[in-house]
């Protein structure tokens, strides 16, 4: 008998979610190990293993024919592989029982059994599979955090290596041991995060359907509290299963909230606006000449609008987002002053959110603009890029009385006694506008989501919404591509005192492009279920009379013969269908091949996309109808 120092097995911490539930555990698992220069005979045993480990007899041969003390032959063996091991080595003990020849004969099996060992590890797996992952991050088969927070806390949530006193036999087989005493010292702490499983299911839900919906390249959402900054959910689609992570590259199982960053495009303008108006330059009334659709500035090029609007107030130049409006609103505010609110609201800066490879984006300040129009442009969010998580944190500051959170995605970190180790408290950044602006602009971005808004798609119904939305040009090869957009909505909700901070990105949306179509109708999932969950109901329920009940139709529009001349081939604008019933808008659109949806029933009232606008064969449009007065 002999006494040894051995390594007393660690237990990583786990991950859970802000009620508690259980985001990222360690279970045991078995691992097969041998010393390689104590077994006899190894091509046969290889044999005896291949079909048991699902590996090849030359695989196996290969790590035994290794001149090391000790190999692992398989990590991480399944209950079943497990099990059979088990049952050879209980086989070939039976057989050594029976063996004629002495100890010293190779042939005898009990050479391979003392060789050969089951190994208890430890083994990271995440539940709910693919929920969160790229917040969560992964392990490698040590143990040892590699992405998102895993790797951030790897050293909390680790655990301490200890040794322990063991008493051993002759042939190295443990007799007494202290492991068991010391093994609540080894266990690493926990994480208590911000995030609730349940709505980051409602966030990844309902991107993932809109993802799909307009078969896009990929989506974000982010839902923060904007009193606290706490993050509540942050998704990406398509996102990856951290338990499998080897089968995914980089790029997907990047948090993508956070390390990419994009052009925010007209969601940009509410900060401009903000800044205009907490700078005493404008009022919400103040009027300016959108140029019928043309600005030019200077001779460094032109700003053009979609829509040919004269005079907008300012109010208005949010509710139908005038680029012209935005560029001139922001013209009002000195250079200098406009680049400190800007940065105020936290662009071109890391948000200081604890987690690895964050993007600050890009924000010039006026002294880097190449040309007057580049500083221009910036107030309608073209020439700055922004992460999902700025954009978050900048827009709950307007839900938080002109305030800026610091973002939080972990609350606690508690230690296997629950003693609270570290605590993360809300922490607020600086005060961007004042309180007084931060109403006006809560009352700008309702109009938004109001009739002849541009997001009128993103309110649900008994809960309002101070939102924006956007629709942005992608940078192909340093040049704005025509083909390829960014679709965004982001809002407060309820617009009188904001519970919850949503942003929704779309990328690379094919048959639309417009953050108020493809956006904004996952905004108003994501927000009705959230504020479900978190217990405010809506205000006023839907209607249940079976005549009075929203009728939502999706057609094709093969009609019958038209009373009026039908549209000939694909249309090249969307029409203006103000006014008209259900019949003549399907009679109108006769052999167009426009997919439509149809709302509710009497007369036209909206649609979307807005008259004018340019669509494709492959565009969907909405319209909504109401009975006439």
């Amino acid at each position: 008998e002999y006494r040894k120092l051995c390594p007393v097995l660690s237990i990583r911490g786990s991950i859970l979610d802000r009620q508690g539930t259980e985001l990222a555990v360690s279970t045991f698992v078995q691992s097969l190990g041998a010393h390689p220069n104590r077994l006899p005979d190894t091509n046969n045993l290889s044999t005896q293993l291949a079909n048991r480990l699902n590996l090849s007899r030359s695989q196996i041969q290969k790590i035994l024919s290794k001149n090391r003390s000790f190999v692992w032959i398989k990590r991480h063996l399944t209950p079943q592989q497990a099990e059979a091991i088990q049952a050879f080595k209980e086989e070939q003990l039976n057989k050594a029982k029976t063996c004629a020849s002495s100890p010293k004969d190779n042939g005898n099996p009990k050479k391979s059994l003392e060789a050969m060992y089951l190994i208890p590890e430890a083994r990271r797996f995440y539940p709910h599979r693919s929920l969160a992952g790229p917040v969560l991050g992964f392990c490698n088969i040590d143990g040892q955090g590699l992405e998102g927070l895993e790797a951030q806390f790897d050293q909390h949530l680790y655990g301490k290596p200890l040794k322990c006193m063991n008493l051993l036999d002759a042939r190295g087989h443990i007799i007494i041991s202290s492991e068991k005493e010391l093994a609540h010292q080894t266990m690493g702490d926990n994480l208590i995060l911000t995030i609730d499983r349940t709505i980051q299911y409602i966030a990844e839900k309902a991107l993932a359907n809109g993802v799909e919906q307009w078969h896009a390249a990929g989506g974000l959402a982010v839902v923060v509290r904007p009193q606290t900054g706490e993050v509540l959910a942050m998704a990406q689609s398509p996102t990856f299963d951290p338990n499998n992570f080897n089968q995914y590259s980089k790029e997907q199982y990047q948090n993508r909230a956070l390390t990419i960053a994009f052009e925010p495009g007209s969601t940009f303008k509410i900060f401009t606006v903000a800044a205009a108006l907490d700078a005493g330059v404008v009022r919400p009334a103040d009027q300016f000449h959108c140029g019928h659709g043309v600005f030019k500035i200077g001779n460094s090029g032109v700003i053009h609008d979609i829509h040919p609007y004269g005079i907008l107030t300012v109010s208005d130049i949010i509710k139908k987002s005038s680029n012209i409006g935005a560029a001139k609103v922001g013209m009002r505010v000195n250079g200098a002053l406009m680049d400190k609110y800007l940065q105020d609201f936290g662009f071109g800066q890391r948000t200081g959110l604890c987690f690895p490879g964050e993007s600050c984006g890009l924000y010039r300040t006026l002294k880097f603009c190449r040309s007057p129009i580049d500083r221009v442009t910036v107030n309608f969010g073209q020439g700055v890029s922004i992460t999902a998580i700025q954009l978050a944190m900048a827009l709950a500051s307007l839900g938080n009385e002109g305030v800026l959170m610091k973002p939080l995605l972990v609350k606690e970190i508690i230690n296997q006694q629950g003693q609270i180790v570290k605590q993360f408290k809300p922490e607020a950044v600086r005060q961007v506008v004042s309180p007084a602006t931060a109403h006006k602009m809560l009352a700008i971005m309702q109009t938004v989501t109001e009739s002849g808004g541009t997001g009128t798609e993103a309110a649900p119904a008994g809960y309002s919404v101070a939102g924006k939305t956007g629709t942005a040009q992608k940078l192909i090869g340093g040049r704005y591509s025509h083909s390829k957009f960014n679709a965004l909505f982001i809002g407060l909700v309820p617009a009188e005192k904001p519970v919850l901070a949503i942003v929704v990105l779309i990328d690379e949306p094919k048959g639309a492009i417009y953050g108020g179509v493809v956006a904004a109708p996952v905004f108003r999932e994501i927000a009705a279920r959230t504020m479900r969950f978190l217990g405010y109901y809506p205000k006023i329920e839907p209607v249940v009379n079976p005549l009075l009940a929203t009728k939502i139709v999706e057609c094709n529009l093969e009609v019958g013969k038209a009373d009026t001349e039908p549209v000939n081939g694909p249309l090249t604008v969307m029409p203006d269908f103000q006014g008209q019933t259900i019949r003549q808008v399907l009679k109108s659109l006769h052999r167009s091949g426009l997919r439509c949806h149809i709302e509710g029933s009497g007369v036209a009232v909206s649609q979307q996309p807005e008259p004018g606008v340019p669509i494709t064969p492959e565009s969907i449009c909405l319209i909504r109808f109401k009975p006439e007065s």
